[in-house]
């Protein structure tokens, strides 16, 4: 996953190539790319549009660069830039791109754009060419497959290239098609996904294309459209070349003077306090525009390399890796917890709603229970999260929307102090096997600590499984695996019964319970992560203690695990028909493991516990 900016170091790493020129062949200076701008120069009027003019010099790069741009105009499109030769070469995508191989999209070729024109986002008033609303959807780098040179590659009719993007990535093909029916010669293209590890299925692809957030200032749409919230952080120009949301970008003026600048804020939620998007002092440090009050805190005293880590890299790890946290926190309960002076100070649990907490965190209303629950549901409300020291993000296992349905089974592979990791890995591909044998498809990763997560997404069913009986069933297969082996197994909590075993916890899977996101951080020492894995990485060799908030960006763009989580997903119902629905149910029935006999005072003690046990 690539960030939404450049950062510095990216910058001094890639002033030149040989020769002081782009990766395109010329310098971004260049005289002679005025002649590629002059149908786009002639399309505009520049005293009533605020588009770029293709006359600022951009940051050099020795990556060539990609912007895709959300645009709303006479129908919406996604506009797909590529940087070659100190321009834009640029298609319309006239239903958006597509990650299904299957579903080849037309890409209409359009003028060349300015290279500055990739960090513009804001609205072309209506009349002028274009007129309408553009989003900077996606962003990142490219590059031709092959050695051909992809002006060669584009005049033949063919060009595969490979993107890294915060939203695409993989291989991809522009083909130019035959002229048409009427025998007329048109500029039309077929934009083609590759069949690689990137690919998904068509359903995937469509919830890529409904992402409504830009991945430069974390605005929606409408919010662009009205001049409010962040500005775009820029990709191509200096930082310093930021604007206001409402200023430079914003074209519905005729006229590009400056003016004071105005603040906005978001929306209120009753008493909450709202989250000031726009920073009133420009040495406010800010992330997807949220200032970060005392932004070198030290959460963690170290990071793992001897380094804190901070309240301000917290946010921006969040910021990193909102897309792929959000895909297993988002539209669920989610339980924060906080650690205001960082893991070496108090910390707490925040469920609910509390006064003064940020609007863009969300609330959720379950029934059963008056007090509406904390949810995170966009980038923004993961860096209000980092804002208030959210050390660490628990969601409620259910679908989206529906917290009454189950959505995935979590099993806790807990072991005990003497028990070797590796033993806990034999465990995790067991438990594999057991779940495949009954239809299921599961995934794994580290928790942070000592053990590791086996997941099973599930899909949504017409009569879906209650809780008890997802609960039943997780209960009644680590049951059956106990009783396989009581020597290396046990289903009970208890202390003092789990010398030299794991704990195959199954209680993760109630209405209530959580378990810690994908890659959430972790209020522990050396700031370690719960890190997806693919199986292959699940070995005897795997160290928990490699995942951390430093490491874990780089590590996960190279393994790209749990790719085929979404695809994975499975009805539970045939499940608990091939484990035995008389098994499931009468675990469903049965009391939590050892509860029945204990007296009522040492029960509501074992409540606690089992409460405190779930954060784990």
């Amino acid at each position: 996953m690539v960030r939404s900016n450049v950062t510095r170091s990216d910058r001094i790493r890639s002033d030149r190539t040989p020769g002081g020129r782009t990766p395109g062949g010329r310098t971004p200076s260049d005289r002679s790319r005025s002649d590629d701008l002059s149908v786009y120069r002639s399309k505009r009027d520049f005293s009533k549009t605020s588009e770029p003019q293709g006359r600022r010099t951009v940051v050099p790069s020795e990556r060539r660069r990609f912007v895709i741009q959300k645009h709303s105009a006479r129908s919406l499109h996604y506009d797909l830039r590529l940087e070659d030769h100190g321009v834009f070469k640029s298609w319309a995508i006239t239903r958006g791109p597509s990650t299904d191989p299957a579903e080849k999209r037309l890409a209409v070729e359009v003028e060349d754009h300015p290279l500055d024109y990739g960090d513009f986002e804001g609205t072309i008033p209506r009349g002028q060419y274009g007129g309408g609303t553009v989003m900077l959807w996606d962003r990142g780098y490219w590059q031709p497959l092959g050695a051909a040179d992809p002006r060669r590659a584009l005049e033949a009719g063919q060009l595969k290239f490979q993107l890294e993007g915060e939203r695409l990535s993989g291989q991809w093909a522009l083909v130019r098609m035959r002229r048409d029916r009427s025998r007329a010669a048109r500029n039309n293209w077929l934009l083609i996904k590759h069949r690689d590890a990137a690919a998904t299925s068509r359903r995937s692809a469509t919830a890529l294309l409904a992402e409504d957030r830009s991945v430069a200032s974390g605005r929606t749409m409408a919010e662009i459209a009205a001049g409010k919230g962040s500005a775009p952080t820029p990709f191509m120009l200096e930082p310093t070349a930021r604007t206001r949301s409402d200023a430079v970008w914003q074209s519905s003026s005729a006229s590009n003077s400056a003016s004071k600048p105005t603040s906005h804020s978001t929306r209120r939620a009753g008493k909450r306090a709202t989250g000031s998007v726009v920073a009133s002092d420009p040495a406010d440090i800010r992330v997807l525009g949220l200032i970060i009050s005392q932004p070198d805190k030290p959460l963690w005293p170290d990071g793992g390399d001897g380094l804190p880590v901070t309240k301000l890299e917290l946010a921006r790890y969040f910021e990193t890796m909102s897309r792929w946290i959000l895909g297993h926190i988002g539209g669920r309960p989610c339980s924060l917890l906080r650690a205001p002076d960082g893991i070496a100070g108090a910390r707490f649990l925040q469920r609910h709603a509390m006064a003064g907490m940020s609007n863009l965190l969300e609330l959720v209303t379950v029934s059963g229970d008056r007090k509406p629950y904390v949810a995170i549901d966009r980038p923004e409300g993961l860096i209000a999260a980092a804002q208030i020291a959210t050390l660490e993000l628990h969601p409620w296992n259910c679908m989206p929307h529906q917290p009454d349905v189950p959505g995935r089974l979590v099993f806790d592979l807990d072991p005990a102090p003497d028990v070797a990791f590796s033993a806990v890995v034999d465990a995790a591909l067991e438990l594999r096997e057991r779940l495949e044998a009954l239809g299921l498809e599961c995934f794994c990763k580290t928790t942070g600590g000592k053990g590791l997560h086996v997941v099973t997404p599930l899909i949504a069913e017409r009569a879906a499984p209650d809780w008890p009986t997802a609960k039943g069933f997780a209960q009644a297969l680590c049951l059956r695996m106990a009783a396989d082996s009581p020597e290396r197994y046990l289903t009970t909590m208890a202390k003092k019964s789990r010398n030299g075993r794991i704990f195959l916890d199954y209680l993760r899977n109630d209405r209530t319970a959580t378990a810690v996101a994908p890659l959430s951080p972790r209020a522990r020492a050396a700031a370690p992560v719960s890190m997806p894995l693919n199986w292959s990485q699940v070995v005897h060799s795997l160290d928990p203690k490699d995942y951390r908030l430093r490491t874990a960006p780089s590590l996960l763009a190279r393994s790209k695990p749990w790719a085929q989580y979404s695809d994975a997903a499975r009805a539970l119902t045939p499940a608990v028909q091939r484990l035995g629905a008389a098994a499931v149910s009468t675990a469903a029935a049965a009391p939590t493991a050892g509860a029945a006999a204990r007296p009522m005072r040492r029960r509501r003690a074992a409540s606690s516990r089992a409460s405190a046990h779930r954060m784990a």
